[in-house]
């Protein structure tokens, strides 16, 4: 499995190969337009020469610079008008001899000054998805195939709805928060084994990246293993170990799945914490899918850590028969 560090490697790679790919089709549109109108040729050629000329008499003092810069603006505007009047002559975009990025934000280099474009996270996060294989379930655990004659129609005496109902309310919920993603809302899903929370998860997951949002999706034992291998067994690579984190902050989505099948520790509580409050000094949701309800979560974490997901987290209980079990007689 590759690293992080081997991965961004290749990305860049990526990058270079499109830049060369985009001044290669670039040369190929000049070279068919300028076969067709050679005019536009000689207009190209004059205008890489006006910065030449305008150099040498600047450098030779034989004019003023600031009248030789206006010279310059003159004959550019002149040349470049000419250009245009024979491209809409001929019904041609002047965009046909310009290069044409895959992303015009960063110009596909993957960066706007020092800050990672956009498109450079998205292929980030398509890169571990695609080597996790989260992607091929996402094929399949999507809201078009949400069944909920899965869950029983009977109502439940504890929860005053049954859990078909229910089921149908929290994917509405679920549907809601894709809709509205980026309003600060984050969700803490719960309930028994096998009730569709992880699938839910994997709903929301897919709607937001095919919406073009990063999202980084862990279980809970990933998560903290990932963490206690940077604390405790000092990664080779610190440089990586930084950008882990700084991933965990950045992702506009952060999913963690399975919270509280991990082994829990002082320090998988203390982690816990940090990147809940992070993320949410950031303003950066997170979705928390456990199979522990409200209790047990204060009892197996600490208070400071629960009250987080109890006061700042919606609430999305799911109830009912282990649907694993009922598709499994269904076949």
């Amino acid at each position: 499995m590759a690293t992080r560090t081997q991965i961004f490697r290749e990305i860049l790679r990526e990058y270079d190969g499109l830049r060369t790919q985009k001044a290669a089709e670039l040369r190929e549109r000049r070279t068919a337009v300028y076969e067709k109108l050679p005019r536009l040729a000689d207009i190209e050629r004059e205008l890489a020469l006006l910065g030449t000329k305008t150099a040498r008499l600047v450098l030779q003092g034989l004019a003023d610079p600031k009248d030789v810069l206006e010279q310059l603006k003159r004959e550019q505007k002149i040349l470049e008008q000419e250009r245009l009047k024979i491209l809409e002559a001929n019904y041609l975009s002047p965009k046909l001899l310009e290069m044409e990025y895959a992303c015009p934000k960063c110009q596909d280099t993957g960066y706007i000054g020092t800050e990672q474009c956009l498109c450079m996270k998205r292929r980030l996060m398509d890169k571990l998805y695609d080597q996790s294989n989260v992607r091929d379930m996402l094929q399949v655990e999507n809201f078009d195939n949400f069944n909920f004659s899965l869950y029983s129609a009977a109502q439940s005496k504890e929860e005053g709805i049954s859990p078909k109902v229910n089921a149908e309310k929290l994917y509405r919920r679920a549907l809601a928060f894709v809709e509205d993603f980026g309003n600060g809302a984050n969700l803490l899903i719960y309930g028994g084994t096998g009730l569709g929370k992880t699938f839910l998860c994997n709903c929301i997951a897919k709607d937001l990246l095919e919406r073009g949002h990063t999202v980084l999706y862990l279980t809970a034992g990933q998560l903290f293993r990932r963490l206690e291998e940077q604390r405790f067994h000092k990664s080779d690579d610190e440089e990586e170990s930084k950008e882990w984190d700084q991933e965990l902050l950045d992702a506009e989505l952060l999913i963690i799945d399975d919270l509280g099948t991990e082994f829990s520790t002082i320090f998988t509580a203390s982690e816990l914490f940090r990147i809940v409050n992070d993320r949410q000094l950031a303003k950066k949701a997170v979705v928390i899918s456990t199979n522990l309800g409200p209790t047990e979560l204060m009892n197996l974490y600490s208070e400071r850590v629960t009250s987080r997901f109890l006061g700042e987290f919606e609430q999305m209980k799911f109830f009912g028969d282990d649907i694993r079990i009922i598709k499994k007689y269904q076949r």
